[in-house]
């Protein structure tokens, strides 16, 4: 009898190591996991990105074979010289028009700024506070340079950033080019890691995802250009310089809800300011009107016929995706939230639980 409550007692000691191993076992394979999306956040969002841009490839390449007798290889490739065309014409005429009109800028901004410093000057406790701080004694940094040249010349700076970014930008395209060219190539290797049964439901989902993500693109694609070609026709009217880069700078950052519309206005307000206040307050008064009826009137339009996203949860994402990986995190933070929303909505919702799901898009009842 003795015997017989060791044993039970050596197996049950047994079973309850076994346990403590396979969680902690999973416990550490949570943090490495944890640890590995931290580290690799930038490289992954990079590969994201690229999926994008093969969905919107590969979305424009279907519009085009529509009209023309072509290959779905042949309809990406002429999709894709296009954009490199339109890209390469608008960066070079951008380029022309800052190298003819850039020393008359700097020289510009050199000066408001060194206005605003005087003026600033004239308030004892502002004076107090500059000088003890970014200025010596004589108003001057230590180099013997306003502060107007000091931060014009830390413009240099940029560069590096610039190297950076467009590093990136061609990472993104060409990992985007081959993704376009053969998508069934990469899904067919990523649906091999699930389990034979389970292949044809990972299948039905990663589609359902991409529609959703290339009916919001389309959406997102309309309200840039309409945001954009606005913009540059009314600096243009006001008389703003660089109304096209600025217009062309208002459509890009529309990509990113919300958060855009703030940061697009900022470096149009800031080349009114070297002209006066007047021209600052026609520029504000653009950007809100323009960026009102693009939230509140073209947005809702387009989403009825694409996806829409609690702005909640949207928020939510932008938040986290700005704390992980900054600026892109943030511009890539509503695609994501997209197939998160649409994996939860069909991997869990409708196949775990075997409840109705409500993909991002759907139209039903709200109380």
């Amino acid at each position: 009898m003795t015997e017989d409550k060791s044993t039970a007692s050596t197996l049950t000691l047994t079973e309850f190591t076994r346990r403590s191993l396979i969680v902690g076992a999973c416990a550490l394979a949570v943090i490495l996991l944890a640890w590995f999306s931290w580290t690799t956040a930038h490289a992954a969002l990079l590969i994201f990105s690229a999926f994008l841009v093969a969905v919107g490839l590969n979305g424009l390449a279907r519009l085009l074979q529509r009209v023309l007798p072509i290959s779905r290889h042949g309809a990406v490739a002429v999709v894709a010289t296009v954009l490199a065309l339109f890209l390469g014409l608008s960066i070079t005429a951008t380029t022309m028009n800052i190298a003819n009109q850039a020393p008359e800028l700097k020289q510009q901004v050199a000066q408001s700024i060194d206005q605003l410093q005087s003026r600033l000057d004239d308030y004892k406790l502002t004076q107090t506070f500059l000088s003890g701080s970014i200025m010596g004694e004589s108003g001057q940094g230590e180099s013997g340079q306003s502060i107007g040249q000091r931060l014009t010349g830390e413009l240099s700076g940029a560069v590096s950033v610039t190297m950076s970014t467009l590093t990136d930008f061609f990472v993104i395209v060409i990992i985007g080019l081959y993704l376009a060219l053969q998508p069934s190539l990469y899904r067919d290797g990523l649906l091999r890691l699930f389990p034979p049964g389970q292949r044809q439901r990972a299948w039905d989902i990663s589609e359902e995802a991409a529609d959703a993500v290339r009916r919001w693109l389309t959406g997102r694609v309309v309200s840039m250009t309409v945001t954009g070609i606005a913009s540059a026709a009314g600096l243009a009217l006001i008389g703003i310089p660089f109304a096209f880069l600025l217009g062309l700078l208002a459509g890009l950052f529309t990509f990113i809800p919300y958060l855009g519309a703030l940061v697009s206005a900022i470096p149009a307000l800031l080349v009114a300011g070297l002209h006066g206040y007047w021209p600052m307050v026609y520029v504000a008064v653009l950007y809100i009107a323009l960026h009102t009826l693009e939230g509140y009137v073209l947005a809702p339009m387009i989403q009825k016929r694409a996806v829409s996203i609690a702005p909640g949860f949207l928020l939510s994402v932008q938040v986290i995706g700005g704390a992980i990986a900054g600026v892109l995190g943030v511009a890539l933070a509503t695609p994501i939230a997209l197939v998160i929303a649409v994996i939860v909505q069909l991997a869990y919702v409708r196949d775990v639980i075997g409840d109705e799901p409500h993909l991002p898009g759907a139209t039903h009842d709200t109380d």
